[in-house]
């Protein structure tokens, strides 16, 4: 049976809280999640990762149905992020220059009789936790990872590269925009977790986990902001559980 917790918090420094997220189950088997982190400014950082939640999630509860295929799962998801972005874009271009620039990350997860669909834009990301081993299942989209992938940096550069943060793709920022996708055969146990980087940047891969199994062992999800926030919390922290029982 799925289950999905969510939190969010502007952690230790940030005036403004510019992540946003939902996240729903329908039934026993089908359900859905999206993170979005805010770019642009305290405003229009905030207003772009609303809308974009919020298009997904209208789309996402009005459109899900128990049983669906994976071709269709993607053809939902991939409409609901196209009206997402549109939405984002046509906000900015009518803000009279007001919310130029604003965008936002997103990651969703869309899953069905044990098949998950995630789609990832920007930097906000999806971590598989199976069998007490974490593994990441988003790419970011920077210049720095970017220069990872092809061996140009090492990661302990890349860790502290000025334009670690500097994205390359974003919802909203031009007309279109080409998500990842990825899919993934959810066994008995498994957990798909989608955050914003205020969370993963805060936590090492051996204390995410560790938090993540608390959480599944029955610590409140609040737990994962908690250690963010105890780490120093620079950045707004957002966590969404999806747990496969």
């Amino acid at each position: 049976m799925l289950h999905i917790y969510g939190v969010t918090d502007r952690g230790m420094v940030r005036e403004a809280n510019e992540d946003r997220f939902a996240g729903e189950v329908f039934d026993r088997g089908s359900g859905y999640a999206v993170v979005c982190d805010g770019m642009g400014g305290e405003v229009g950082g905030g207003i772009a990762a609303g809308i974009a939640a919020e298009e997904v999630r209208r789309m996402i509860e009005s459109s899900l149905r128990p049983h669906m295929e994976e071709r269709s799962l993607h053809l939902l998801l991939q409409t609901a992020i196209d009206g997402a972005n549109r939405a984002v874009f046509t906000r900015s271009r009518q803000s009279g220059g007001a919310l130029d620039g604003m965008g936002s990350t997103l990651c969703a997860a869309v899953v069905s009789d044990g098949t998950a669909l995630v789609a990832n834009v920007g930097d906000s990301r999806c971590y598989l936790l199976r069998e007490g081993e974490l593994s990441r299942v988003t790419e970011d989209h920077t210049a720095v990872a970017a220069l990872l992938r092809q061996g140009l940096l090492t990661p302990e550069e890349a860790a502290c590269h000025p334009d670690r943060h500097a994205i390359t793709r974003a919802i909203g920022v031009e007309p279109e925009v080409q998500p990842d996708y990825t899919v993934i055969d959810l066994k008995t146990g498994d957990a798909l977790l989608l955050c914003s980087d205020g969370l993963y940047n805060a936590l090492p891969p051996g204390e995410l986990t560790e938090a993540l199994q608390e959480v599944l062992r029955g610590a409140d999800i609040h737990t994962m902001i908690n250690k963010a926030n105890a780490a120093g919390g620079p950045d707004n922290i957002t966590a969404v559980l999806m747990h496969n029982r």
